[in-house]
């Protein structure tokens, strides 16, 4: 007979009931401990390289940052990186996100793509170098444009430079894979160069591309701001010779997330995605808040907050109508779009071996969440697109002014005429479009150029004809500002100056080219 056979009934039921208290007891304590160590590791403000799926607390979702400025509108609405019941998302949307900063960047992919991370942080420009069809990235889905980078990152360089072309040959710092190496792809090929054309020197991030610049190890590098200032003030005769500010559709930040994750929260998506929209918009058009968020970052990653108002105004923040744009869902729009952009970096970082199998724009996207916020639309605060910058008519000093850039096209024309056939319109597309979006606030010059047969004054105004016809086009086509072109007519101008006469088709060009305004 066993124990609990020679007990009483009301002694077995008391030593029922210890058991179960005792554990009862256990599971409690380790539950606890469990959470504990969750807490423990959530409370620490500073970059982590690891995340514990254990316990996620209060908060609704996890989302993981780097320390940039592109999120301080998160973070203010937030009340800081640990969601509260004070802060704005909550009052207005009744969510509470635990925000992570993570620099290292592989601790933070991990951590998506082990479901410790809900949603975390993209450059679409580079993210083409992780979204291999046979990768460990292909279920995870685009889903929110946060703000593109309006000066944010920039190419400084000596004063040996004066212009894109002057590049070559010379030493230039990056970041490999990243909005940095995208602005110095981009920026090259405005003056028809490639990375072949340079010294490339690669660096782990912006910040020691500055470090290489100010020891003068480089003669230009692509850098972060405010480290562009630092920069130019640490080297004599220095520069800002391109940014972001200049090409301000081409580095934009998004946010990612496993789609699987995305269909099991897709209210929750919606309201943190409409919550985000909603403090972009305050922070980009109200002055107090734009203060007061950069008061917040500061004390969130504990830097200053003169840093941050600095960084914050080289920032152009998202709104509603921007997402529409940016998402294809505007059919009056014709500018720069998150599929026109994917789609060719996908194609500039397969060229130089840093993608592979590139999935598909469709394949990456996930519009419905956003289809949700416009469904249901309670943003009453300014939600309207981002203007385009408005160019006064060009003046004559504009024909010889120094470009930033060239580069020079072989269109063919009819004999003696000047229109766009099917195939000339192709070039333009293929050549110079992309540009003119990019650096969408840069000025256009579009010089016509013939070699040196027939007469001369028929040749100049035949090529300013040509060279207007280009630009018709591109105002046509694609709803550019007029005001934004200068037109040029060279005629012969440099055959002859190379003493090169009769009929040769290296003279007969069009240059594209870019002016700071």
């Amino acid at each position: 007979m066993n124990f609990l056979n020679r007990l009483t009934g009301a002694g077995r039921t008391m030593v029922i009931l210890l058991v179960v208290a005792v554990v009862g007891a256990l599971l409690y304590f380790s539950g606890a401990t469990e959470k504990l160590a969750s807490s423990k590791l959530f409370e620490n403000d500073g970059p982590s390289s690891s995340v514990s799926t254990s316990d996620k607390g209060d908060y609704d979702a996890t989302l993981a940052v780097n320390t940039y400025c592109g999120f301080e509108p998160i973070v203010w609405a937030n009340g800081g990186l640990k969601g509260s019941n004070d802060s704005y998302l909550y009052k207005k949307y009744g969510i509470k996100l635990n925000i992570l900063i993570m620099d290292d960047f592989e601790a933070a992919r991990a951590g998506l793509k082990d479901g410790s991370i809900d949603i975390e942080y993209c450059t679409l420009d580079a993210l083409p170098t992780e979204m291999s069809s046979s990768g460990t990235m292909s279920d995870m889905k685009y889903f929110m444009l946060l703000n593109f980078s309006n000066g944010a990152d920039a190419l400084v360089a000596d004063g040996s430079i004066n212009n894109i072309g002057d590049l070559k040959g010379k030493k230039v710092a990056y970041a490999e894979g990243t909005a940095s190496h995208t602005l110095l792809l981009n920026t090259l090929e405005t003056n028809g160069m490639t990375m072949n054309d340079i010294i490339p020197v690669k660096v782990g991030t912006g910040i020691e591309a500055a470090q290489a610049f100010k020891s003068k190890a480089v003669a230009a590098a692509c850098v972060w701001a405010p480290d562009d200032a630092d920069c130019v003030a640490a080297v004599k005769n220095s520069k800002v010779l391109t940014s972001t500010a200049v090409a301000n559709s081409l580095v934009s930040d998004g946010l990612i997330a496993k789609k699987e994750w995305l269909e099991n929260n897709k209210e929750l998506a919606a309201k943190i995605v409409e919550g985000i929209l909603w403090a972009n918009s305050e922070i980009k058009y109200n002055k107090d808040a734009f203060n007061d968020g950069a008061g917040v970052f500061a004390k969130a990653f504990e830097t200053d907050k003169e840093f941050a108002l600095a960084s914050a105004s080289k920032i152009n923040y998202a709104t509603l109508d921007d997402e529409k744009n940016w998402f294809g869902m505007n059919s009056d729009y014709s500018g720069m779009t998150g599929e026109r952009i994917y789609t060719k970096m996908s194609r500039t970082y397969t060229d130089i071996g840093l993608a592979k199998s590139v999935m598909p724009w469709m394949k990456i996207v996930y519009p419905d969440i956003l289809e949700m916020v416009i469904s249901n639309n309670k943003l009453s605060n300014n939600q309207g697109a981002t203007a385009a910058k408005k160019f006064t008519a060009p003046t004559e000093n504009m024909k010889t002014e120094a470009a930033l850039s060239t580069k020079k096209v072989t269109i063919n024309f009819p004999t003696a005429g000047y229109t766009l056939d099917n195939t000339a319109q192709t070039i333009i597309d293929r050549e110079f479009v992309d540009i003119a979006m990019q650096f969408g606030n840069a000025r256009i010059r579009v010089e016509g150029n013939t070699d040196d047969t027939g007469n001369y004054d028929s040749n100049v105004k035949l090529s300013q004809a040509r060279a207007q016809s280009v630009v018709n086009y591109l105002i046509n086509e694609y709803k550019m500002n007029k005001n934004r072109f200068i037109v040029v007519g060279n005629g012969p101008k440099h055959a002859r100056a190379n003493g090169v006469t009769g009929a040769d088709e290296a003279y007969r060009t069009t240059e594209f080219q870019l002016l700071n305004d």
